[in-house]
Parts: C-alpha cells; structure tokens; sequence
C-alpha cells in the first residue's frame, strides 16, 4: 500500500517540478554545437574552453554542472560573461557564486522623481514624467486639496509609465533616448517593489525581456550584473509561472543578441518547454477571448490539488517521445469595450506571423493548439501567411467559435454595455468571420491533421443563466475528426489529470501531427544532443 503511494507521488513530482528549466540543464541547447561525433570532456579546463566557444555546449554543460567550484574558485572567473548567461539561464546555482558588479543604487526619492528622466522617449514620455513629479494626495489624507476627485498615487503614477516603457522598447531603440543605465533602474525597481507589488516587478521584467534585444551591451549588462543571480533563480524557482517564464525569455533574449540563441522571444510570444535533441515539431498554443498563457492551459481547476500550472509544457514532453518546442502566445482582449487600444483579430494575426518566425516558428512542421477564439486567430495566420500555411501538419479547435456565439449576440439588447470589437467579430451574422471560414476553407485540405473538441455542458453566465457558449453547429469545422468533451467552455482546454479524456484527445492528436510530420521529411535524420 505504501510502496504504490510513493510510487504514485514519485510520479506526481515528476511534472509538479517547474519545467522552465527547460528539460534539465543541458536539454536546452539542442542548436549549439551540432557535430555528429560528440567530444569527451575530461577536464574542467576544457569544459570552460568549449562553453566560452560556444561548442559541445550540452557536454560543457555537464562537466562544469558536476564540478565543485568552492575548491576551485579560479575557474569561474574564466566563465565568459556569455557563459554566466547560458549557466543563468538553466538556473545553474553556479552563477551564485560569480563575481557580479553591483547595479547602481538610488534612494527611493531619485528612483521616483528623477530617475525616468534620463530617458528621452519623446513629448509624451516627457509629459509623464513631469506628471509624476507631481505631489499626489495620499489616499487617508482627506484635508489635501481637491480631495474628493480621486488622484492615482505616486506607484500608480510609476506603472504608467513602465507601461510606455515596455511599449516604447518593444522594437529597436537609441541608446540616446534609452540609454543603459536602464538596465541597473530596472533592478532598482525590482528589488522595490518584488512581493509588496508583484504586478509592478514582473513589469520590470517584461521590459528587461525586451531591452535584452537591444545590443550587445546591454545583454551583456544584464549577465554581468546582481541581474545574473536573480534571473539564475527565478527561471526554475520562481514563485510563479509567470516569472519563470519571464526570467527564462531574458536569458534567451540576451544570448541571442550575443550570438548564442538563433532566434529571439519577442513580447507576446513565451518558450514553455524545449527538448533535448532537435525538436521534431514546435506546437504552438493560442488562448481564447480573455484568456491568458498563464491561466488558459492550467489544469482543471481543483481547490484540493494543483499538479500543473500549464499542463501542455509539464505533460506532453512525459508522454511524447519525439522532441518538441512548446510556445504560448499571449493577447489582451475584452469582453467590453475598452477606451485604450486593441488590436483586432486581423491585426494580431499580423503581429504574431512576425513575432512568431522571430521566434524560429517555420524552420520545422508546426503544430497550433487553440481555444475558442485562437483557432480564429491561428486560421487568420495560416491564410495570410503561406511559408507558416505550407509548414503547418495539424491544428486542433478546441471550442472555437467557426460561426460565431450565440452569447456574442446579447449585446444586441440594450444591455448598459458596448460589446468589445472580439464579441462583435463572433457574433453568427458577421461577415468578417463568415469570409474568414470560407477562405480557410479553401486552404485547410493543405493541412495534414485538423481536428475539434466540442463542449457539451452548459456554462454559467448572467445571474441564474447558462448555456452553451460556442454550439455544435458553430464549434464543428467541415472537416477532420470531431470529439464531444463533457466540460463547459472554460473547461473543455483544461484536463483535470493525465487520464482524463480531454488529455488524451490532444495526446492523440499530437501524436498524429508528429507522424504526419516526419512523413513530410523521411529522410531527415532528427539529431540528440
């Protein structure tokens, strides 16, 4: 009895363990060092020699992983800094004990009040920043003047303004307007604001992702700075998947700028796992309206355990034994309508094809995984992009919208509400979405394995209300096999365990999509490093 409970929580650990470390330490790096005859390491000497070189990485990996460097000290000083970043990078606690230099400290004063403006973004930023030098009432301070018209506070005042700086270093920027002092303020922020204002220190990382594309010096800032040792621990110890996630796409982000990476992790796009040897397939997973890459593909929600916050990246790679890359992408969308600006269906669909083939997304078959309104999105992809379409093997619409919603036509009756741009594009009448289902109907024969699931439960909507938020009619596509799952929407890309059938619907058809793969490339020899 006790032998098949510990048996049984063996197995369970196995994939409650973070796999943000990216399948082990050296698991990772499958694109470095590509020689058909590996090289045994047998000295610490050379382990550093082909790390520094950026050769027999994996070997490199674990040579220096098993070595004791307290007896040794002398040799991680002869890391490079791109070492540091690549053992970094795997959560290697050997990057504790590197030297780093210290970022520049500021009081709290000057990192509110003075510190943003050594940044030249323009009249806008200019104009925010003389806006957070404003003296804000505090919130219990009832005889400040004005006080009955609320006012943000000074954190609120800061947020705003990172949120222009993640927009703004999005693309390529001037070290004369971004400078890279940036990269020590974004640690002091960091350091401020991580556990009391969570929301505010993963922003700083959000930017920090972005900022280690823009030049070799300031990835190599990044690695050579106290950033080392905190990205070092929250790329497998974060406490959430978002921060390893995050931690993980700065580290990819400054190698590739230093030459070490062949492709790079733009804002919206998130490695969730990478298998050792060439992957086979990269499967690409897209959420639905209102969701998110870190709450669309938890595990069924189940207040007593939790064994996985993104079951594709902690499952498939135990139950797939052919290499894979698993990516998430990640939209804001509102069931309301928002004053700020949102991109619309087509404009995403954009907006990934490019973020995606930076990502690598298109040298190797494809495989999208998509929830409700993503399987509209991915079918907008594949139809403007033809190198994505004639790369793509399968597709999997799980609940997705083909004819619309039913729900989406509530905001015809004069509710005190103006639907989002989302909610109008799945109403069963809009002819955006009739064309789109016509076109990718003409072009979904190229794509070797499609398949639906299909909810079967009512969802709780308004008040007392339920119903069936994406129906048969609309969630059937016109061709590929079809799965009818006893879940509501929210549900239906959630299984509740390994055993579940929802899991075994996508484990099928992973599976497929990989041997419709390799019958496209037979002769291509899938290499392990």
């Amino acid at each position: 009895m006790f032998f098949f409970q510990d048996v049984k929580w063996m197995l369970m650990t196995k994939y409650i363990a973070p796999t943000a470390a990216i399948s082990a330490i050296y698991s990772a790096w499958y694109g470095w060092g590509k020689t058909e005859n590996h090289v045994k390491i047998k000295s610490i000497d050379e382990a550093v020699e082909f790390l520094n070189h950026n050769k027999e990485t994996p070997e490199a990996l674990r040579y220096i992983s098993n070595f004791d460097f307290d007896r040794q000290p002398r040799y991680l000083k002869k890391l490079s800094i791109r070492s540091l970043g690549i053992l970094a990078g795997v959560g290697s606690e050997i990057v504790r004990q590197a030297r780093v230099h210290q970022c520049k400290r500021e009081d709290d004063d000057f990192l509110f009040q003075n510190a943003l403006s050594k940044f030249d973004l323009g009249p806008s930023w200019k104009r925010g920043v003389d806006w957070l030098h404003r003296s804000p009432c505090l919130d219990e301070d009832l005889s400040c003047e004005d006080w009955q018209v609320w006012r943000p506070t000074q954190v609120e005042r800061l947020q705003r303004l990172l949120q222009i700086l993640f927009i703004e270093t999005e693309n390529q920027f001037s070290p004369d307007t971004v400078d890279i002092y940036v990269v020590d303020f974004l640690f002091n922020v960091f350091k401020l604001f991580d556990g009391d204002t969570p929301e505010i220190a993963r922003l700083t990382l959000r930017i920090l992702a972005n900022v280690a594309l823009n030049g070799q010096e300031y990835a190599e800032r990044i690695f050579s700075t106290e950033w080392l040792q905190i990205l070092g621990n929250l790329v497998t110890r974060g406490e959430t998947l978002e921060e390893r996630l995050i931690a993980h796409k700065i580290c990819r982000n400054a190698l590739h700028t230093l030459d070490s990476v062949p492709y790079k992790l733009p804002s919206d796009v998130y490695e969730l796992h990478i298998s050792q040897g060439e992957p086979v397939v990269d499967i690409v997973l897209i959420h639905g309206l209102c969701g998110s890459v870190l709450y669309t593909w938890r595990q069924k929600d189940d207040r007593t355990k939790l064994i996985s916050e993104c079951w594709p990246k902690d499952w498939l790679p135990l139950d797939i034994n052919d290499s894979m890359r698993i990516l998430g992408v990640n939209y804001p969308s509102y069931l309301l309508h928002s004053s700020g600006a949102v991109d619309s269906l087509p404009q995403r669909a954009e907006r990934f094809v490019k973020q995606l083939s930076s990502a690598g997304i298109g040298s190797r078959p494809v495989v999208f995984i998509c929830h409700s309104m993503g399987g509209l999105l991915a079918k907008k992809m594949l139809l403007d992009s033809e190198e994505l379409r004639k790369n793509t093997v399968g597709v999997l619409f799980i609940a997705t919208p083909h004819r619309g919603s039913p729900i989406a036509e509530w905001g015809d009756y004069n509710f005190p509400f103006t639907p989002s741009e989302d909610v109008r594009f799945l109403h069963s009448k809009n002819q955006q979405n009739e064309k789109l289902n016509q076109d990718f109907g003409t072009i979904s024969k190229e794509i070797p394995v499609i398949a639906s699931m299909i909810e079967t439960k009512e969802s709780d909507l308004i008040a007392t209300a339920k119903g069936i938020i994406v129906p048969t009619e609309s969630a059937v596509f016109g061709s590929g096999v079809l799965y009818h799952i006893d879940e509501v929407h929210h549900n239906v890309c959630k299984p509740s365990e390994r055993t579940s059938p929802t899991y075994g619907v996508v484990l099928n058809f992973v599976r497929d999509s990989i041997a419709a793969a390799k019958k496209r490339n037979p002769s291509k020899e899938i290499k392990v490093y």
